[in-house]
């Protein structure tokens, strides 16, 4: 099991990639490497990776969220999206400020995200279009109807309602873009909004030829 050629091959961010060396090591030598990870594991596991049991330090994780498990090689799904609503012309790097500060607010790293999400009256937003470009983002946008759509429970401002058409844009336009659940509710400040949201996510280890 080559555990660099997997996680390529499944788009995966390797984070310390100097621990690839000792999981390797292992497996060479016939032992065991521990995976643990926080979305569920189908089919058959490459032979020597068990799943670590409760209490066991893991050799691997596949996570979103920051680890503070320096033993552990850390794999990271681009899964998470981001939502943003702000004022208009609202600078680039106000809107970077606020990306960073939920991301730390649920402790997940930046490699995590697939792409950002608005409503489409932000979709010629030069601060959003500016950040996209620079984080190398999809942006995806969504009328207010599809994102009054949307079902689950989400913070509701009259303001957006009044400006937008819908009571929430960064909480429904990140769970509507991901197709998953929110991670992350409404962040404010400095006149944007910021949500995350995570895609629904299954750990297979059939490799491609």
């Amino acid at each position: 099991f080559a555990v660099d050629e997997w996680a390529s091959q499944k788009g995966l961010v390797i984070i310390n990639p100097r621990l690839i060396k000792v999981v390797s090591a292992r497996l060479l030598a016939g032992q065991t490497v521990l995976m643990a990870a926080d979305f569920p594991v189908e089919g058959q596991l490459p032979k020597g990776v068990e799943l670590a049991g409760e209490g066991q330090a893991p050799h691997i994780r596949v996570s979103c969220r920051r680890q503070r498990d320096k033993n552990a090689l850390v794999l990271v799904p681009r899964k998470v999206v981001i939502g943003l609503g702000c004022r208009r012309d609202t600078p680039a790097e106000i809107i970077r400020a606020a990306a960073e500060n939920a991301l730390a607010a649920a402790d997940i790293y930046p490699q995590a995200l697939s792409r950002a999400a608005s409503i489409d009256l932000k979709a010629a937003e030069p601060g959003l279009l500016e950040y996209c470009r620079e984080t190398l983002l999809p942006f995806q946008t969504y009328s207010a109807a599809e994102l009054a759509a949307v079902p689950g429970e989400f913070t509701s401002s009259g303001f957006v309602s009044e400006v937008t058409g819908v009571d929430n844009v960064c909480e429904r336009s990140a769970v509507l873009a991901s197709g998953g659940r929110l991670l992350l509710p409404k962040q404010a400040a400095a006149g944007v909004t910021a949500a995350l949201a995570i895609e629904p996510y299954k750990i297979d280890f059939v490799v491609k030829e």
